[in-house]
């Protein structure tokens, strides 16, 4: 699902350029961008939504490993409570599930 979002470091000035990208992915809780500019794994993000005056603050968690077509993939957490995307997502398949035993086989 691509949304439309600018970022910025968290510890950016505040006459700083935040970048325009878009997302690859989206999950409950963060997604995956591809950016021109390069953010460390741990980097700390604002994060605001293009078209509504939706914001966030998020943690880069995954980096592409190199660059493609100029520009890197950067996969990241959503550090508020969930509901950012505005997005009923499906219900978690990794909890509760009675068929998957904690204890091992």
């Amino acid at each position: 699902m691509r949304v439309p979002l600018y970022i910025s470091p968290t510890n950016a000035p505040g006459t700083a350029d935040w970048e325009p990208v878009e997302t690859l992915v989206v999950s409950l809780h963060g997604g995956m961008i591809r950016s021109r500019k390069r953010f460390p794994k741990g980097t700390d993000l604002h994060i605001r939504m293009r078209d509504k005056q939706r914001f966030t603050r998020g943690r880069v968690v995954w980096e592409a490993a190199g660059a493609k077509d100029l520009a890197f993939e950067i996969g990241f957490e959503i550090l508020d409570p969930p509901g950012f995307w505005e997005i009923t997502f499906p219900e978690d398949r990794w909890s509760g599930d009675p068929h998957v035993s904690s204890k091992g086989s």
